[in-house]
């Protein structure tokens, strides 16, 4: 029973040991001074959440606003080459139909309006292209102002956390008449006495 108690025991300092590893950063530090400062604590601590929360929103802004870009270039991309191919089958659909005039059998017109048909599904498809080119587009600027919305909404987090981190330690600085630097400093010198 006592070898059970005293592996218990062990067990336990061992455990809560390697719990007990603090943060180094401005928060653990002021948190482990006293409870008077816990305020500071939590106002660093939701600067901090805020900053990291900026960081996140910035990159998700930043990719859509590329995606966007990428969207609005491809989107571009077709719309030419639809002009361009739409005008190509305008131009044959006019010259073929011109050279109805001068048919002189049935077989042959029948022909010609076969021609004519195909012509005019290639200046369809030319088209469908042109719209398809425009959706993109306007998906692309849908996506650049929506991750313009999230860097700009990235940035006033990182600016307003950084903030709250730097009022923080301004104010612990101004209670305890030593910047949290300076104290860190002084509590990692070894003692020589």
């Amino acid at each position: 029973m006592r070898t059970v108690l005293c592996s218990l025991l062990v067990v336990g300092v061992v455990g809560m040991s390697g719990c007990a590893t603090p943060q180094n950063n401005f928060a653990s530090k002021v948190k482990a001074e006293s409870e008077k400062h816990i305020d500071l604590s939590q106002q660093w601590e939701q600067g901090q959440k805020d900053v990291k929360k900026g960081d996140e929103f910035l990159a998700d802004g930043r990719k859509a606003m590329a995606k966007g870009n990428s969207q609005i270039r491809e989107g571009e991309k077709l719309m030419a080459q639809a002009r361009e191919e739409a005008q190509k089958q305008r131009q044959s659909f006019q010259s073929m139909a011109s050279s109805l005039t001068g048919t002189q059998n049935g077989k042959r017109a029948a022909a010609l309006v076969d021609k004519l048909d195909d012509i005019a599904d290639a200046w369809e498809d030319a088209d469908d292209k042109y719209v398809d080119g425009k959706e993109l587009i306007e998906d692309g600027n849908t996506n650049v102002a929506e991750g313009q919305s999230e860097t700009e909404q990235g940035q006033a987090l990182l600016t307003s956390g950084r903030s709250r981190m730097q009022q923080a330690e301004s104010k612990y600085q101004q209670r305890t008449g030593q910047g949290l630097v300076e104290q860190m400093h002084l509590e990692e010198q070894p003692s020589n006495f």
